[in-house]
C-alpha cells in the first residue's frame, strides 16, 4: 500500500472521529454555533481532502508511490522533538506562568535553540509577537487568558 493511501486513511479516521467528538457537543446554528460547530467543520474538511487524496491515488500515475517506511530512513529527529518538548513544557506551565510570560519564552527558545536566531532577535520577536498577541487577544477581543503569578 502507498504513503497516500496510508496517509489518508489516517486522516480520514481523524477526520471522522473528529466529527463524532463534536456532534456531542453542541453545534448549534450557522446564526449561533455551538462549541462543536467549527471543530466539525474542521472534522469535515479534513476528511473531505482525505476522500480526495485516498481516490487520487487509485489513479494510476497520479500521487506518491513510496512505501511509507522509506520516509524514516535518514530523517532528522532533534528539532521535531524539541518543538514537541517545548510545547509540552508551555502547556504544563501556561496556568501557573501567565500567557505573556509563558509565550515569550517559548518562542524565545523556539527562535534561539530550534531556528538558531541571534539571541538579541530571537529576543526581540518574541518579546512583539508575544505582546501583540496579548494586545489583541486580551484587550481587544476581551479573552480570559491565563494569568499566573505574577499578575500578568
Amino acid at each position: 500500500m502507498g504513503a497516500d493511501r496510508v496517509s489518508s486513511l489516517f486522516w480520514l479516521a481523524f477526520g471522522l472521529i473528529s466529527i463524532y467528538g463534536s456532534v456531542l457537543l453542541d453545534l448549534g446554528t450557522l446564526r449561533q454555533p455551538g462549541t462543536g460547530f467549527f471543530p466539525f467543520l474542521a472534522g469535515l474538511f479534513i476528511s473531505l481532502m482525505a476522500i480526495i487524496v485516498l481516490c487520487r491515488s487509485f489513479i494510476r500515475g497520479k500521487g506518491f508511490q513510496a512505501k511509507p517506511s522509506s520516509f524514516w530512513k535518514g530523517l532528522s529527529w532533534h528539532r521535531p522533538l524539541a518543538v514537541g518538548l517545548l510545547m509540552l513544557g508551555y502547556i504544563l506551565v501556561l496556568e501557573r506562568g501567565g500567557f505573556l510570560l509563558t509565550s515569550l519564552i517559548l518562542l524565545f527558545f523556539m527562535l534561539k535553540w530550534v531556528e538558531r536566531f541571534p539571541w538579541w532577535k530571537a529576543l526581540l520577536i518574541s518579546a512583539s509577537a508575544s505582546a501583540c498577541t496579548y494586545l489583541l487577544f486580551h484587550t481587544l477581543l476581551k479573552a480570559t487568558l491565563p494569568i499566573g503569578i505574577f499578575g500578568v
